[in-house]
């Protein structure tokens, strides 16, 4: 991603943003939690993880999706205080800054994403089913029985995807750049094409969601 950093009080967040969460400890694992709050020359507020040991001076990674800008944002930052009253949650050092990195077009994240495909079979338009297994902002790999569309087809790749607890249903145009037989199947390679403004927002949060270098 190409990055650059702001003031994590220029973002100017709403509490209930979602974030994610890894401490240094526990490096292979990445925890939800919700911003509650911050003040300036203070801390920043955000719900524990459950089932999570957090002691003060413990070195975190936030990562988050800013939809304002469609961009990725991180910052490194310790806990300054954990307390389970009047709930669990944690007071964090406000970091010296946050960077913000846009997501490249060809990031991709491994998924396992039920989708229907509509294509035109002569005269007729005709449906099927396939799996998701990695998805970009340019196109995706699918996976299924039998494909009967060809090369250069032209399809709507239609899927759902939950992005900050809402589900939305895309919708997207797609030409299908390669087809390789499997064990048990075919694989797709999809080149995405036109894509609404709206859904291009929530598909970026959701790969970024999904990819381990965030």
């Amino acid at each position: 991603m190409e990055e650059n950093s702001t003031d994590f009080m220029g973002l100017k967040l709403s509490p209930g943003q979602l974030l994610q969460l890894e401490f240094d400890s526990y490096q292979s694992d990445r925890d939800k939690s919700v911003l509650i709050g911050y003040r300036r020359n203070a801390t920043i507020l955000v719900t524990m993880p459950p089932a999570r040991g957090v002691k003060i001076g413990d070195k975190v990674n936030v990562r988050f999706f800013y939809g304002r800008m469609s961009s990725a944002c991180a910052f490194q930052t310790e806990v300054v205080h954990p307390t389970k009253l009047p709930f669990p949650h944690i007071h964090l050092k406000m970091p010296e800054k946050v960077m913000i990195g846009e997501v490249r077009q060809n990031v991709r994240a491994d998924v396992e994403v039920v989708s229907r495909i509509q294509f035109k079979n002569g005269s007729e338009v005709e449906n099927t089913t396939a799996k998701i297994v990695d998805l970009s902002l340019n196109g995706a790999r699918i996976l299924g029985r039998k494909f009967e569309f060809s090369v250069g087809s032209e399809i709507l790749l239609i899927f759902k995807i939950n992005v900050t607890e809402i589900e939305y249903e895309v919708t997207v145009q797609a030409t299908v750049r390669s087809l390789t037989p499997i064990d048990k199947g075919m694989a797709s390679g999809l080149q995405f094409h036109d894509l609404p403004a709206n859904d291009k927002i929530a598909l970026q949060a959701f790969v970024l969601t999904h990819i381990h270098d965030l």
